[in-house]
């Protein structure tokens, strides 16, 4: 718990201590500038996209219920220019309705942005906990960076910090099981605009170092790694084709899995579809 609350502490004092210097006009420009592309305006995980200011933007759910319209996934409001706030609604609305304690935020600050480079920062928290003693959390901070290398090709380079925890059964019983998995991950990207409402993006996501902490009533060890060790790894491309029409985005591609854990989960791999379809209110 100690570790959680340092760490949401810290996302409150840099949202802060960013919006203020945006309002003094010290180290941050006045008025900044973003990129012109299929997607601006649209927030999304690998991008450096901030939603227009006083503007909803609803993200239909992918892959899940693709074609039946019920806004979860991503809710994402433009503060002003330099502050965007988001949850994913389905974590914080439909697990109250059912008695379940959760909730999911998001914070994404413009820290640079011109016609020719954007940089954000992105904090992500959430917490699911259920009557039976099942409960899981998470904790992701992201630095997303983006140039307009010419009129049809942006590219991006992005670090995360990531951090999942989850607990079962009773602490003073022998159900008892507890994984905890930090890692810091590395992804570069793509994004070929074919037309003025259209572009191509392709995303690869690839761990720097990993650790995974297991503890039963039973036994627990722990599992560290970095890139070349190859005792946790794992990886996640995604390609898209992304269709602007006002007020809508439309995406349509596939994602990517690998995952493998040394003595605790054998090799996975698998291509599963996307689609998601976003909308700005």
């Amino acid at each position: 718990m100690a570790f959680r609350f340092r760490l949401l502490i810290t996302l409150v004092m840099v949202l802060f201590s960013t919006q203020t210097l945006a309002q003094r006009g010290q180290g941050v420009d006045s008025s900044p500038a973003v990129f012109t592309s299929p997607t601006q305006g649209f927030p999304g995980f690998f991008d450096t996209n901030m939603a227009e200011p006083q503007a909803m933007v609803i993200e239909w759910p992918p892959i899940i219920l693709p074609f039946i319209p019920v806004p979860s996934i991503a809710m994402d409001y433009g503060v002003n220019e330099r502050l965007t706030l988001g949850t994913n609604a389905l974590l914080t609305s439909i697990p109250w309705l059912l008695g379940i304690k959760s909730g999911a935020i998001k914070a994404r600050t413009l820290l640079f942005g011109n016609e020719f480079m954007q940089s954000t920062a992105t904090g992500y928290l959430g917490y699911f906990g259920a009557s039976s003693g099942f409960s899981m959390y998470w904790q992701i901070f992201t630095s997303n960076n983006a140039w307009k290398v010419s009129p049809s090709h942006i590219v991006s380079a992005n670090a995360a910090f990531i951090n999942f925890g989850l607990e079962a059964g009773d602490l003073k019983k022998t159900d008892y099981t507890s994984v905890q998995l930090t890692t810091l991950s590395a992804s570069l990207g793509h994004q070929y605009l074919v037309g003025e409402n259209s572009s191509i993006s392709t995303y690869v996501m690839l761990p720097a170092w990993s650790s995974i902490n297991v503890d039963t009533v039973a036994a627990a060890f722990d599992i560290n790694s970095n890139a070349s060790s190859g005792d946790t790894m794992w990886a996640m491309a995604r390609m898209s084709f992304d269709l602007h029409s006002e007020p809508w985005v439309y995406s349509i591609g596939g994602i990517y899995n690998y995952g493998s854990v040394k003595d605790l989960l054998p090799r996975t791999a698998g291509l599963l579809p996307w689609f998601s379809a976003t909308r700005k209110y």
